[in-house]
């Protein structure tokens, strides 16, 4: 039955077209109809021009163009440079944005004038997506707005990119963490035909990770294995892996990892045959994570590699959190605490630049300001009346109207201020949360560390190998000795690797002050005279000077003599 829900889903509601080859496609628009060719330049535009280099594409836009305006076609005229505005987009969007949104403006002046409402709305939607590809958020938002208000006056079943459209809105609302919105706006994508079987298979695939990530997992199973499905049917081998993959996470998350494992290695090989990077390295990070439950640390190590290199290839910054805090699990095995403590303040770091990103009040100032625009034209109709008492008329709606949009202002900005005050209480629970597991999972490590400090002391010298001496010295070279609390855990473990310093030096220099023995001890380990000073949080001049007292005490000639004396200890 599903089968067949697929099957009707792709039906593309315009006539399907073929031509013989990519440069016989203006033969094909003079052949069809006029209420055919929007459809017919809309397909050649997607399925060949869109992956031409810039020359070929733009030639043949401009071919296109110029025929329209010759046929007086102004619906097609004005798809052609929307389209040229669309390539930028998708191919020049950082580099020559501004190009793609003056070809846009263009397609938008002149769609105005013709009050051509379905180009209006296309066109919004197209700058939303170019905004939101530059990060410029409100704009993103205030634009797919504005389409959005068309589109429902038109109504989404007149509309006929309606799927299209409800799925750009809901993969934004998606990416920016809003999955009930989401939800919303993809669950009523699903109910209108695709004209692009493409946007089938990333609709249901965004509608799978809002219900994934509301933990609402059969859900997501169903529409992940729907999307498969339909990935399936039109043999598209990139998307294969990354439903793949999703579908995998979602029994990952299950603890069903029979089901899991051999979807995640089919999403790995099928996104690195297809080159989706930023996939690739989220599902080696989680095999990664595999191999850790079972200790297996060769494996997962070499795995890690393989994803820092994955994550180098692509721009998302989201997989590096899940990477930084798997490496720190991974130096937590193999006990090098402090690369273990690294990895978990900069996956921390990254998680609060993120956030700060998916700011909520975006939403809320965007829809505002349609909104007022929307009273104020509204408003501008009713003094264009020419008659005087429609206009005495009017004046008193439009102080009633004013006085209400006062009203609702004030009462607007009420409920907008307790919505920021009960977003900001949220993000700071989030943050709390997240700060406090970080917080425990650095006290689990540091109680490990001491644990095995104490039992080291409990045990005779010839159980202390030669390995965890030299690990105990490195660990040592990287201590902050700042407080009293600090020299006793210090000296604890340099008795381990000198045993008998402290107190031969105390035997055959009883007049040396604890800062002058601490001194001793840090030239024992070999270190440079800036690296004694950051450990005591003193400047290197008082190290020289310390020595040289030291000198004076025990009657050394020279920092070579004080050195060899020392290292005889």
């Amino acid at each position: 039955m599903r089968t067949i829900i697929v099957l009707l889903c792709l039906l593309l509601p315009a006539m399907v077209v073929a031509w013989p080859g990519q440069t016989d496609f203006l033969t094909v628009l003079k052949n069809a109809g006029k209420e055919e060719r929007l459809p017919i330049a809309r397909k050649i535009y997607n399925d060949q021009l869109i992956h031409l280099d810039s020359t070929q594409a733009f030639v043949a836009l401009n071919r296109i163009n110029q025929w329209a305006t010759n046929m007086h076609d102004i619906p097609l005229k004005i798809f052609s440079v929307m389209a040229m505005g669309d390539y930028h987009k998708e191919y020049y969007s950082n580099q020559r944005g501004g190009k793609a949104l003056e070809f846009f403006t263009t397609a938008l002046n002149m769609a105005t004038q013709l009050d051509l409402k379905e180009s209006e709305a296309e066109i919004y939607n197209n700058m939303g997506w170019l905004y939101y590809k530059q990060d410029k958020f409100p704009q993103a938002f205030e634009y797919m707005i504005r389409a959005n208000n068309i589109i429902q006056k038109i109504g989404y079943v007149h509309y006929p990119y309606a799927s299209r459209y409800l799925y750009d809105l809901g993969y934004i609302y998606c990416d920016f963490g809003n999955y009930e919105k989401a939800k919303l706006y993809l669950t009523e994508a699903i109910r209108y035909p695709f004209n692009n079987s493409l946007y089938a298979v990333r609709t249901l695939n965004t509608l799978g990770l809002a219900y994934r990530e509301l933990k609402q997992y059969d859900s997501a199973i169903l529409y992940f294995n729907w999307g498969l499905d339909t990935a399936r049917a039109i043999h598209n081998i990139a998307w294969m892996g990354i439903l793949s993959g999703n579908l995998g996470t979602v029994y990952y998350f299950l603890k069903q990892n029979d089901e899991a494992l051999p979807l995640l290695k089919t999403d790995y090989e099928l996104s690195m045959a297809s080159k989706e990077w930023t996939s690739a390295a989220n599902t080696i990070i989680m095999l990664a994570d595999l191999d850790l439950d079972k200790h297996l640390l060769p494996a997962a190590a070499l795995k890690l590699s393989e994803a820092q290199e994955l994550i180098g290839r692509q721009t998302d910054r989201r997989p590096f959190v899940y990477y930084a805090l798997q490496k720190a699990r991974l130096f937590k095995y193999l006990k090098r605490y402090d690369s273990a403590f690294i990895y978990l303040d900069t996956a921390r770091r990254v998680v609060n630049q993120l956030n700060q990103r998916r700011d909520a009040l975006v939403f809320s100032q965007a829809e505002q300001k349609v909104a007022v625009e929307l009273h104020l034209s509204e408003i501008k109709l009713l003094e264009s009346e020419n008659s005087k008492m429609v206009l005495v008329r009017n004046f008193i709606i439009v102080v009633i109207l004013l006085v209400l949009i006062i009203a609702a202002q004030l009462i607007f900005r009420q409920q907008l201020k307790q919505k920021k005050n009960k977003e900001l209480l949220t993000n700071a629970v989030t943050q709390l949360h997240y700060y406090i597991d970080s917080v425990r999972e650095k006290n689990q490590l540091i109680n490990q560390f001491k644990q095995e400090i104490e039992q080291l002391q409990t045990q005779p010298e010839q159980y202390i190998v030669l390995q965890e001496k030299e690990e105990i010295a490195a660990k040592l070279k990287q201590y902050s000795i700042l407080t009293e609390s600090d020299w006793n855990e210090f000296r604890n473990l340099f008795e381990k690797v000198q045993i008998g310093f402290f107190s031969t030096l105390k035997q055959r220099f009883p007049d040396l002050t604890p800062s002058e023995q601490r001194l001793l001890a840090l030239m024992k380990l070999k270190l440079s005279k800036r690296e004694m000073a950051g450990m005591l949080g003193i400047a290197p001049d008082s190290i020289k000077k310390t020595r040289q007292r030291i000198r004076k005490k025990i009657n050394v000639q020279d920092d070579m003599a004080l050195e060899d004396l020392v290292a005889s200890i």
